[in-house]
């Protein structure tokens, strides 16, 4: 995260897009919670971080440094608007971005700003919990599951990792509340229900396949390339299943013409990803319990 950017021309699109979409399915547009969050990316305050800087972050959301609340309370306090919006955002059932697959390119830009949002939301927490304001705390991380979650609705692969790492941050941010604060009963049972609405965790399989069934516009004239496509989705949606089949999945990469073959995700690494979360899963709902 080098940059928190202002929002991009490309939401007016996205809105317009979302409108259409609501419209068919009778939802109100207020109760998205997609627009809201857009509102909290837009009241982001740019600020450059330094390569060392960003080394610094990273380290405190991978659990390896501590947070020292003298180099980002300024920070958090600019950016506390967008904290809240998206918090109160995380209150509503709803979240559809409104992506068209039909396009030929899908925006991808709400992912990256989620991520800095998200991660600025992990860091909230901590600046929350050194100020004595438990509750706030706990609060936040619990809104910040909500939020990482709704990042990948409907979204792509690309999208989906960045929801799972922006839940694997809330969960070990969870994990270090439980270890360094006295957490009252009422507080574990709010973390817990947070923890717990999450289930297995993340839709692998659709978004994997939304990303695959992209690239069928680009093939549609290529009776080999289609065919071999359609033996990759289905090999590589079963793998996401059952890792014993990567590989069937890698025979019909292999198969496949080498210009698809080349635009075909990493399956193994996907799995790996998917398998790093129900491990943080399982260890949070262990402290939880």
């Amino acid at each position: 995260m080098k940059h928190i950017t202002a929002i991009p021309s490309i939401v007016l699109l996205l809105l317009l897009s979302a409108g259409s979409a609501f419209a068919d399915k009778n939802v109100s547009l207020a109760d998205n919670a997609a627009l809201r969050y857009w509102s909290a990316f837009s009241a982001l305050q740019d600020s450059a971080i330094t390569d060392e800087q960003a080394r610094e972050l990273n380290a405190i959301l991978d659990g390896t440094a501590p947070y020292d609340d003298s180099k980002y309370k300024d920070l958090l306090e600019k950016n506390r608007l967008a904290l809240e919006i998206m918090a109160r955002a995380t209150s509503l059932s709803n979240c559809d971005w409104g992506l068209d697959y039909g396009a030929e390119d899908v925006p991808v830009e709400y992912a990256r700003k989620a991520l800095v949002l998200g991660r600025l939301n992990v860091l909230y927490a901590f600046h929350l919990f050194i100020a004595g304001d438990k509750d706030g705390g706990v609060r936040t991380l619990a809104a910040g599951l909500r939020f990482s979650h709704d990042v990948a609705n409907g979204g792509s692969l690309f999208a989906t990792l960045i929801a799972k790492d922006l839940l694997v941050n809330h969960l070990r941010a969870i994990a270090g509340a439980l270890h360094l604060e006295q957490l009252s009963a009422a507080q574990r049972a709010r973390l817990q229900e947070a923890v717990t609405r999450l289930g297995g965790g993340l839709d692998w399989r659709t978004a994997a396949k939304l990303d695959l069934e992209g690239l069928r516009n680009h093939y549609e004239r290529d009776s080999v390339a289609s065919t071999a496509l359609n033996r990759i989705i289905s090999s590589y949606v079963a793998a996401l299943d059952d890792q014993s089949k990567l590989p069937t999945l890698d025979e019909a990469i292999h198969s496949a013409p080498q210009q698809l073959a080349n635009l075909i995700p990493n399956a193994k690494r996907v799995l790996e990803q998917k398998q790093d979360l129900s491990n943080t899963l399982l260890q949070t709902r262990s402290l939880l319990q």
